[in-house]
This record gives C-alpha cells, structure tokens and sequence, in this order.
C-alpha cells in the first residue's frame, strides 16, 4: 500500500478534475506520487514519513499530486507557476524559515544543522582532489595532505 497523506475528497476540495482526470487515477496513482515528491524532498530535513496529523505534509501532497497531473497533460505554464510555488515553500521549510503544522495547530521546525546530515564526511575533502582535468602526468597529490597523514601517524 502505497503512502499518501490525504484523500482524494482532500484533493477535491482545492482540484476539481473530474472532466480530465477519474477518481481511482488520482488516488491510487497522483495522491501517492505526490507523497512519495514531499518525502523525497523534505526527507533531508525531516524525519519521513510524516504523521497523519501533519496539514503541511497534506497540503504539499495535494499541490504535488496536481503538478504531476498538470505536467502530465502538457500545460506547462500552469505547472511551471506551481513548481516554482512549491520549490519556494520546500525551501523554506528546510531552511527553517517556515514550519510544518499539524492538525493542533503545534509548529514543527527543521533543524538547519541536520539538513545535511547525509552529506558524506572524507578525510580529503579539505584538500585539493588528487585528479583533475590535467594531463595524468601532471597530477599530483595535495603536498598538505600527505604532511596532514605523516602528523597523524607520528
């Protein structure tokens, strides 16, 4: 059973689609692709899935599900101005500059420092990448970061 955070009588009440798109298509394939884009974007800065009580998490699922319907039958200006639209609110969510609300009406933040969490540590990513655009011959490791292993081994 695929995920989703609002129904189709949700969508209802903001898309009225019924001449273009049937009831079923829109609830058992655009609500869970739009919740499957709000996991996907907002899983770097919160933790996913969201609960049944999250109205941001149903709304957003509501907007993603008609822009996959509007890109879906071409109407690229529509879909363009509600891209735009939902790419402004992911970001500010995850910048915390917005919070997600719940059916209480209880704020929910993203924490600015665990919006990278993912991001990958490397004991070289302070130093100058060992391969580059440069001729093989010419490349060479960074001299800091050979002097940076030799500290450590001492």
């Amino acid at each position: 059973m695929s995920i989703t955070y609002a129904t189709y009588s949700d969508f209802a009440l903001i898309y009225n689609l019924l001449p273009r798109v049937n009831v079923e298509e829109v609830s058992s394939h655009w609500l869970p692709h739009g919740a499957l884009m709000v996991n996907e974007f907002l899983g770097r800065c919160f933790a996913v899935p969201f609960s049944s009580n999250n109205e941001t998490a149903k709304d957003l699922n509501i907007h993603f599900a008609y822009l996959g319907i509007l890109e879906r039958t071409r109407n690229q200006d529509d879909s363009g101005e509600l891209r735009q639209s939902l790419q402004d609110r992911i970001e500010n969510l995850c910048d915390g500059n917005a919070p997600m609300i719940t059916t209480s009406g209880d704020p929910i933040f993203a924490d600015p420092d665990t919006a990278n969490r993912f991001d990958a540590w490397s004991t070289t990513q302070d130093f100058k990448n060992t391969f580059d655009m440069r001729r093989a011959i010419n490349q060479r490791i960074d001299p800091d970061l050979i002097d940076e292993l030799w500290r450590e081994d001492w």
